[in-house]
């Protein structure tokens, strides 16, 4: 990809990244920040100082690789590089447009990459993969209609569907096919009303019914998680799906747990869901993800010794996504140092980020960083002595971790939360003690937030 494609990625993940950091560390740490190019699908980033280099890359690496995604589905993971090390790059080989994007027009929302071949099969994800392929060759079939696929962020979700669009449309290009995020929908509907509540006519309420029904052979609808709480949203979407459906449309939806465990969402809706096929994606094994290097540096053309490939699969494992950014991440490295993939001190120092972050020190600290950060509160909030119903269950998960992970004194806990008494610390741990045990959503959150804290 050229520096221009590449600055104009950067520049409105700049824009976002304005919005979520605070104003002084974007000015100091991430502002001053050159994009060079992009290589195997990571955005090379230029620093001029080496602690700017080490503070992004361990202190802003997830808040960077959010704007990227939230901006560029092509591009998730980044590299920071030192002035100095320009002159190593005259010869690297940057990605080209055609590489990344896909190539037709009309389905611009489709990675090319994104097939039934290029999906690794695992224990994790076979009764999944199985499943798309089913729709993919008989799409509005009546035992897989609609698709539910569910799990965790990061685990394939994504390119399992998109490589059903592309599957479909290999096979039969003219297929109309509307593939959009819940978010996206929620808006429309919202402006349809607003529209029609201005003019009186109905005017919008007829094009939204167009682009969701009248429009469409298949709709897929990403993250539907995010329409719990909107009565209205819910309502548009059980007489989009009664419509589609009557019409033998194929129906697909991705969530981030089981249609059961979404919590309020209209119940006729949620019969919907589950009328179909509902399939899940759990974390990769140890062989899925070796696997998964492996066909990731062989489509990289990138060599990898046995060793190394079981290092990077065992250091992590967490999710699909972090895997490749790994592998990349070792890559470039082994690429701008001119040595091959088989020395493990070298692909250490490539990862130093990757293992630094699960191996630093825990403290009551850190642990109310992770959980701050997840739950997007101030960490002031937390500990202090606001009683919110905004910051009450961040600060339950918060003093039940550092139960949990450190075991110090319960008044010690509560000093650090406020001043708060040894009983208020006891009710919190046991509440998110009790709600582990009974509640399978609640359990995700928890697993989610111990990976943070490593």
């Amino acid at each position: 990809m050229t520096e221009l494609n590449a600055s104009k990625i950067w520049q409105e993940a700049l824009e976002v990244l304005e919005r979520k950091i605070a104003t002084v560390s974007y000015e100091i740490w991430i502002k001053n920040l050159r994009p060079f190019g992009i290589s195997g699908g990571a955005i090379i980033l230029v620093a001029n100082l080496a602690n700017n280099k080490r503070t992004v890359e361990t202190t802003y690496k997830k808040e960077i690789k959010d704007a990227l995604a939230s901006v560029s589905e092509f591009i998730t993971e980044f590299v920071v590089v030192l002035e100095e090390d320009l002159s190593s790059l005259d010869d690297f080989k940057l990605d080209s447009i055609e590489e990344l994007q896909p190539l037709q027009e009309d389905i611009l929302l489709f990675n090319k990459l994104y097939t039934f071949d290029n999906f690794v099969i695992g224990g994790s994800n076979q009764i999944a993969y199985h499943a798309a392929k089913s729709v993919a060759e008989n799409p509005g079939g009546s035992f897989n209609n609609p698709l539910f696929v569910y799990g965790g962020v990061g685990l394939g979700k994504t390119h399992i569907i998109q490589a059903i669009g592309n599957n479909i449309l290999s096979a039969n290009p003219k297929t109309r096919i509307l593939y959009i995020n819940a978010n996206r929908f929620v808006d429309d509907f919202m402006d349809s009303l607003r529209d029609d509540s201005r003019n009186k006519q109905g005017e919008s309420n007829k094009k939204f019914r167009a682009k969701y029904r009248q429009n469409v052979d298949i709709l897929m609808i990403d993250d539907i998680q995010f329409i719990e709480n909107k009565g209205g949203s819910q309502d548009a979407l059980f007489h989009t799906f009664n419509d589609l459906y009557q019409h033998g449309k194929q129906i697909i939806f991705t969530a981030d747990r089981h249609p059961k465990e979404l919590k309020d969402m209209n119940d006729r809706l949620l019969s919907r869901f589950q009328s179909g096929l509902t399939v899940d994606i759990a974390k990769p094994d140890l062989e899925t993800r070796i696997a998964i290097i492996k066909k990731k540096a062989g489509k990289l053309k990138f060599k990898i010794a046995d060793n190394i490939t079981e290092f990077i699969a065992e250091k992590i494992n967490t999710n699909i996504r972090e895997l490749e950014g790994a592998l990349q991440k070792v890559m470039f490295y082994c690429n701008l140092v001119g040595k091959p993939a088989d020395d493990l001190d070298l692909v250490k120092e490539a990862l130093r980020d990757y293992i630094d972050a699960t191996a630093g020190e825990l403290s009551m600290d850190s642990i109310t960083d992770a959980v701050a950060g997840y739950f997007k509160v101030a960490k002031s909030e937390l500990i202090g002595k606001k009683k919110s119903k905004v910051v009450a269950e961040p600060r339950q998960i918060a003093i039940y971790l550092i139960h949990e992970y450190l075991s110090p004194p319960l008044a010690a806990i509560g000093e650090f939360f406020g001043g708060r008494d040894h009983t208020t610390v006891m009710y919190a741990r046991d509440k998110v003690s009790n709600l582990l045990e009974t509640d399978r959503t609640f359990v995700r959150k928890i697993d989610d937030i111990k990976e943070l804290i490593g």
